[in-house]
């Protein structure tokens, strides 16, 4: 994925304190285990880091709860943007169709062939690091509904 901005490509931002050093190596960790794919992470500038990971867009609210979960600081306008795609996903897909009711070859063909049919979400995320007294604590936090 390049450097350019692209249409297809969600572009969230998030502040975290220089204290948090093991938030970064968390998130290697917690994207996969929601069931995303780190497509790259790198150090771009010396207190900034770029994770771009993709993750089947069903996924999504899973995804934000990690996300928030390892102490990143969203900023309000990626705040808006995933709660805005949670909240359209469960009428773009139908939630009742992930239940797997036992495990057999015709089971995973049909849980494989679903996988494979959902929209991917391409995410580029930029951290920056800040000293703490740096953080603005907002005293109305955007919270996702």
């Amino acid at each position: 994925m390049s450097d350019t901005l692209s249409d297809d490509v969600l572009y969230l931002t998030a502040l975290l304190h220089n204290g948090q050093s093991m938030v970064i190596p968390q998130l290697s960790g917690v994207i996969p285990d929601c069931g995303g794919w780190i497509r790259s992470r790198s150090y771009i500038e010396p207190g900034t880091a770029r994770f771009v990971f993709e993750f089947p867009r069903d996924i999504c609210v899973e995804i934000y709860s990690a996300l928030v979960s390892v102490g990143l600081q969203l900023t309000n306008a990626s705040h808006s943007l995933l709660t805005e795609l949670c909240r359209c996903t469960p009428h773009v897909f139908n939630p009742a169709s992930r239940a797997l009711p036992a495990m057999d070859v015709a089971t995973l063909d049909a849980a494989t062939r679903y996988i494979c049919s959902l929209e991917i979400i391409k995410v580029q995320l930029q951290i920056w690091m800040v000293k703490k007294e740096e953080l603005q604590l907002d005293e109305n936090p955007c919270f996702a509904a």
